[in-house]
């Protein structure tokens, strides 16, 4: 019984792939769904949507959609080759120049992607922003400091107020120390800042300048309704001076990665001028004279001597010997008299 049941199921399995080879592929006969002019748009151009479809709906919305796309496409190129039928050649000569231009920006960057280095040291970045400090130049005040909020009812202020303002690094850990006990306010602004931004912080007045508080190393205070802000601007660049190197490190960056590009090109340029030039594959004529080209070697006919061909040596005629030419005309008008005589 189990040998007749596998016995059956193979024959159905097989009754079922026979079906399904007799089955039309949806392809098979590659309609033309849409065409603009000679141009068609088949069946099998689109089959990938009905892949992407989910359900008979999707397929249809999404073909729709296609061939609408498809459709103003070829009428916009169809109408841009009539419109501009006199200009062919020129839009024949932009569309060359686009892909020598994009063929040699992948040549370039092949060479770049190889050979180029993306590591700047700090040394290196220093140097270039010493060497030319003029290309950094604030159009705004930037400062460093540092602030607190300190409450009324805070009983240590004087002491907090001496570590505030010292310079020195153990007295300003022990400001630190001392707000973080209390649970104060803190805003330390150890890297460069707009002036606006630090002065976003404190309880001031949107649009006023505040340039009479651009003061180093002066401990300062504004007061609110619970307490007091204490704030201290450690450094100051004024629009116009050079920017701090922290703020232009990653423009300089970019700068020294464009030159190391510029120079793997150059030097790949350079490489190619001198193969070809020593190759022969360059000439350059930049004079007014035309082009000198190779000399094409030809080989001399050869000709057989014969004693016909040689010629015969002539003796120069004496003074008053007539020449062969001069007798034969002699003779000839004589002949001619004599026949005249006759008649």
């Amino acid at each position: 019984m189990a040998r007749i049941t596998k016995i059956l199921l193979v024959v159905g399995v097989l009754v079922i792939l026979g079906a399904c080879r007799e089955l039309p592929s949806p392809f098979e006969y590659d309609r033309v769904v849409a065409q603009v002019g000679d141009k068609k748009l088949r069946e099998s151009d689109v089959q990938s949507i009905y892949a992407q479809a989910v359900t008979a709906e999707d397929s249809t919305a999404l073909l729709e959609i296609y061939v609408d796309r498809w459709v103003k496409k070829e009428l916009k190129l169809r109408a841009a080759e009539n419109l501009f039928r006199d200009s062919e050649e020129a839009i024949e000569a932009m569309v060359a120049e686009y892909r020598n231009s994009l063929l040699t920006r992948r040549l370039d960057q092949h060479y770049v992607d190889q050979e180029i280095d993306t590591v700047f040291t700090d040394a290196q970045i220093e140097e270039y922003y010493n060497r030319h400090p003029s290309d950094f130049r604030l159009d705004r005040t930037v400062v460093r400091g540092r602030q607190v909020l300190v409450p009324t009812t805070f009983r240590q202020t004087t002491k907090l107020r001496e570590a505030m303002r010292s310079s020195e690094e153990e007295r300003l850990q022990d400001w630190r120390d001392m707000c973080q006990k209390s649970n104060l306010e803190v805003q330390e602004y150890t890297s460069w800042v707009d002036y606006t931004e630090f002065l976003s912080t404190l309880p001031t007045s949107r649009g006023r300048k505040y340039e009479e508080l651009l003061k180093p190393n002066v401990l300062q205070e504004m007061r609110v309704d619970d307490g007091r802000y204490f704030f201290v601007i450690t450094d100051i660049r004024r629009s116009g001076d050079a920017a701090p190197l922290e703020r232009v490190r990653e423009t300089i960056k970019r700068i020294l990665f464009a030159q190391r590009q510029s120079e793997i090109i150059r030097a790949h340029e350079e490489r190619i001028y001198n193969e070809a030039l020593a190759s022969g594959e360059l000439r350059i004529n930049l004079t007014d004279e035309e082009p000198i080209e190779e000399p094409i070697e030809e080989v001399a006919p050869t000709v057989e001597a014969t004693s016909s061909a040689q010629p015969t040596e002539k003796s120069e005629p004496t003074e008053g010997e007539p020449t062969a030419e001069a007798d034969t005309t002699k003779v000839v008008v004589a002949d001619t008299t004599k026949q005249e005589t006759k008649k």
